[in-house]
């Protein structure tokens, strides 16, 4: 029994690693994106040293290459419908190996390793709910735009290649003009290290990358019915952990998707579950966050009789504005300002976390955790940020829901923790937040008090 379990065990080892302990020798000759590469001794050394560096680690390459077979799938479809070339998979294996959430120490995010200012000009969006460089997909159309922009511009994939990593300028300056337009490439000692590591790639993993089953899962794309619904109740529907249905979308900032995004949910299947599932609709809406009796309470006082309903109307004629903004006598910047009583920073375009850290002269783990907010994330111009502590009771007792609104930007706008802001409306993680929903500031909402929502239109 203990032999037939050991066979049984190399037998499913043999299955995803035979491959990899086989030695790879560069070739004299390869194709990338259609070009012929033709290797000098020099340049074919350099590959075959990057090609060593990525099969050596046993474990690690094996881990990778189950990663390929996961998300390979889905980047060759992408790239196929945006007519970019297949091998250009290898350059986010290059970039990321495919880790979704990898930052690099110059702040690239992502799959496709993409800086925010980049994101930007590619139409990416990375404000707070969602970030969709972490997208597979979103990003891989990023990418594909990008690079079909430079190819156009140097005539050339490999231009656009070493664009994507160099910039326009810096490729302009590597790029040699006899690669524009040529079929035919002699790569060289010369030759930019980025191209010479995207090369090694492909070698690398060519031959088995992404074309085997992943060893558990399949990802399943799902467009429809997730758009205002919390990943918990997603997960239940397809009888998945809600952990596992997190890992593979961590574009997603809260628990909630919210309803403005174009992207798309990427759930991962159990092989078994999959045919089952080959239409990804839900029978049934997934359960809505939202209370199933919501109770609407008008703009005018109580009716006699009507001891316990509250005089919303009587707290939300507060002649206040939020945030209270006062200016803050400082030579340092104009920006600082005064918000509903503690020092804060007014966002301008292109600012950075570490750029408004430096100007408040305070740590960049200190400000994200007073502003409840990650490194990656896209600060917003105008909305202000604090540098001192956020309290736990706003300015006023109540606020009522505006389209857009989230419970982050609301406890920005009264200057009180996001977690006191929960707490108070009852509330364990944040959720969707439908117009006109009543949010307690100042106490916490007794329990026999349901989920109001305010209607000035109601009599």
């Amino acid at each position: 029994m203990r032999w037939f379990v050991m066979a049984i065990a190399l037998v499913l080892l043999s299955r995803w690693s035979v491959d990899a302990l086989e030695p790879i020798v560069v070739p004299k000759v390869m194709k990338f994106a259609g070009i012929h590469l033709k290797f000098t001794d020099g340049a074919r050394n350099r590959v075959q040293e990057k090609v060593n560096h990525l099969t050596r680690p046993k474990k690690l390459f094996n881990e990778i290459l189950d990663r390929t077979h996961l998300f390979f799938p889905l980047i060759e479809k992408t790239l196929a419908e945006e007519n970019v070339p297949d091998d250009f998979k290898f350059q986010a294996l290059h970039e990321s190996m495919l880790v979704g959430d990898a930052v690099s120490y110059t702040h690239d995010v992502g799959f496709w390793q993409i800086h925010k200012v980049a994101a930007i000009d590619l139409k990416l969006m990375i404000d707070h709910p969602v970030d969709e460089r972490m997208h597979l997909i979103q990003s891989t159309k990023a990418a594909a735009r990008f690079l079909k922009s430079h190819c156009q511009y140097f005539d050339s994939w490999l231009g656009a290649l070493l664009a994507y990593n160099r910039g326009r300028t810096g490729a302009i300056k590597l790029f040699p003009k006899e690669y524009r337009g040529a079929k035919v490439v002699r790569l060289n000692d010369k030759t930019d290290g980025y191209i010479i590591a995207v090369v090694a790639t492909k070698i690398a993993f060519g031959k088995i990358a992404g074309k085997k089953k992943h060893s558990t899962y399949k990802l399943c794309v799902y467009h429809q019915g997730h758009h205002g619904q919390n990943l918990k109740d997603i997960a239940a529907h397809f009888k998945i952990e809600e952990k596992l249905l997190s890992k593979h979308n961590q574009w997603l900032r809260t628990s909630v998707v919210p309803d403005h995004t174009p992207c798309a949910l990427l759930v991962p299947l159990l092989h078994t579950d999959v045919s089952m599932r080959s239409v990804l609709k839900l029978p049934k809406p997934v359960n809505n966050l939202l209370p199933k009796d919501k109770k609407v309470v008008s703009n005018r006082r109580p009716r006699q009789g009507q001891s316990h309903r509250i005089d919303y109307a009587k707290y939300l004629q507060c002649a206040k504005i939020f945030p209270e903004v006062r200016p803050l006598n400082n030579n340092r910047s104009s920006r600082l300002i005064k918000a509903n009583g503690r020092r804060a920073i007014v966002a301008q375009k292109g600012d950075t976390v570490s750029y408004l850290a430096q100007l408040v002269n305070m740590s960049i783990d200190k400000f994200l955790l007073i502003n409840e907010i990650k490194k990656i994330d896209q600060l917003i111009p105008g909305h202000i940020y604090y540098y001192s502590a956020k309290g736990s009771k706003g300015g006023v007792h109540y606020h009522v829901v505006a389209p857009g609104e989230d419970t982050w930007s609301i406890a920005q706008r009264y200057g009180i923790k996001q977690s006191a802001l929960l707490e108070k409306n009852r509330m364990r993680e944040p959720e969707p937040l439908e117009k006109g929903r009543i949010l307690w500031l100042r106490f916490i909402r007794p329990s026999k008090i349901p989920v109001e929502y305010y209607n000035l239109d109601l009599p």
